[in-house]
């Protein structure tokens, strides 16, 4: 949610793109001595080489989208007159209505979604507000070489979002830092129900996929779409694409009454791809369709079972015509434990990904990586979540013959709780407390592995 956080764990996540010596499978130590903390020439590279591809990832990021669930906004509350509970069980899990209302463009579908049929003074904007206190501590090799606190720059969200007309649904996120950095969520505009059915809705402008840890609610401001595999870059890739973030393109996504079974299909340019002498010049396809069967008793409330698939491209060439490819395919599974009211949920990811050698300079084979994901939500009392995240990636081919087998695999493991301490139709206050662990193999100098542990206390206003 916050993308100048998400770059600073990206830029370790994979920190050996911007070519860290440390990279190379023979730049170790000598036999017998590890790298430290005091070998200041190495850690001045290290750290200088995170800056580096922090710069590169800002300028990258400006066109990802500001939010992970823009839903969870008492505006709707204000414009169909109805209770947050309505959408949501806690913010920000959604409910089953809230979904299909997410589904359906921000509608109700009840004759009250044109502008014109509200009160004049209402307007689809609202207003995003949040501040947070982080403490993070860097390991490498067992010692810890940085250590730092304090408060995190702030940001404010002004924007608009939501249907302005039975046949269009809109959104545009800018976000504002304390520090003056400005990031432009380029936004999209949906025209609903194409030939009067809800299975072809199209949407143009800057668009999300439709993966699971972005559609559904996500948590932590500073982390909140910190889904490593999603983000997870093949170590030297030369290409910027990854799974997460917004790309421009058109989207057309469709979904029976009640969004039981939900399709998305996105044709898009990479983001960040030159514009030269042609329309596209880094096409790409994804796609994911889903399915959900809901049970009227018992202790198991639904099951929902996804899949989906990207193949992405970038250009080599000095003309950019010369294109090679990425791919991505993987699936989901969700469980709905418990009481609707009070839900536990659990969802499992798998990821596989492949690049092609031409993007990764001095390849000598096509790299190849798996990744999977456990996430776990529940829901003791209203408005209280307590969630939990395992991550894990793993390389199966490297791409230059004679790195280490677990070269760049990671770990990460994230819980929190979070609470609503006000939430009506006016706004929302929220408070959250999370910690975070990440542990990066072979990434820092000499081979060693780096680890990241963060404890991060936040809390947001939204009106």
């Amino acid at each position: 949610m916050i993308i100048r956080h998400e770059i600073a764990r990206l830029s370790l996540l994979i920190g050996s793109v911007v070519g860290v010596r440390s990279a190379d499978a023979n730049a170790h130590p000598a036999p017998g001595r590890p790298w430290s903390a005091g070998d200041s020439a190495t850690g001045n590279e290290v750290y200088a080489a995170v800056r580096a591809y922090e710069r590169g990832m800002e300028s990258r990021s400006a066109g990802f989208s500001a939010g992970g669930s823009v839903a969870d906004i008492p505006a709707f509350a204000r414009k169909y007159g109805m209770k947050c509970s309505a959408c949501h069980l806690a913010v920000p899990v959604l409910n089953r209505y809230g979904q299909a209302f997410k589904d359906n463009g921000f509608r109700m579908k009840n004759g009250t979604d044109d502008l014109r049929a509200n009160d004049p003074s209402y307007w689809p904007v609202f207003a995003w507000l949040w501040k947070d206190y982080e403490i993070e501590a860097q390991r490498v090799g067992g010692r810890t070489v940085q250590q730092r606190g304090g408060f995190a720059n702030g940001a404010l969200v002004f924007g608009g979002l939501g249907s302005v007309s039975d046949k269009l649904s809109f959104r545009f996120l800018p976000t504002i830092y304390e520090d003056g950095r400005t990031f432009l969520d380029h936004g999209w505009i949906r025209y609903n129900q194409a030939f009067g059915t809800d299975w072809l809705n199209i949407k143009v402008g800057s668009n999300s996929f439709d993966l699971h840890t972005l559609s559904s609610p996500e948590y932590n401001m500073g982390t909140s779409r910190f889904a490593g595999l999603y983000a997870y870059s093949v170590p030297g890739s030369v290409s910027p694409f990854i799974m997460l973030g917004a790309n421009p393109g058109i989207e057309i996504m469709g979904h029976d009454r009640g969004s039981r079974i939900r399709y998305a299909v996105n044709v898009f340019n990479t983001n960040g791809a030159p514009r030269a002498h042609c329309a596209f010049c880094a096409p790409g396809v994804f796609a994911r369709v889903t399915q959900r069967h809901d049970f009227a008793n018992g202790f198991l409330r639904s099951v929902q079972v996804g899949a989906f698939g990207a193949y992405a491209t970038w250009p080599t060439g000095p003309d950019t015509s010369d294109l090679k490819g990425q791919q991505r395919f993987g699936g989901d599974l969700e469980f709905l434990l418990g009481s609707d009211v009070l839900p536990f949920r659990v969802t499992m990811m798998g990821l596989t990904g492949r690049d092609d050698r031409e993007l990764v300079p001095t390849a000598t084979q096509n790299p190849k990586f798996n990744a999977g994901l456990l996430q776990l939500e529940y829901v003791p009392t209203l408005p209280l979540v307590l969630y939990g995240r395992l991550q894990a990636i793993r390389n199966q081919r490297q791409a230059i013959v004679g790195r280490p087998d677990d070269f760049g695999d990671q770990d990460y493991q994230m819980f929190g709780v979070r609470r609503a301490v006000e939430l009506n139709s006016r706004f929302a206050w929220v408070l959250e407390l999370s910690v975070w662990r990440q542990k990066i193999k072979q990434s820092a100098p000499g081979g060693a592995d780096l680890t990241l542990n963060n404890l991060w206390v936040g809390t947001h206003l939204i009106f």
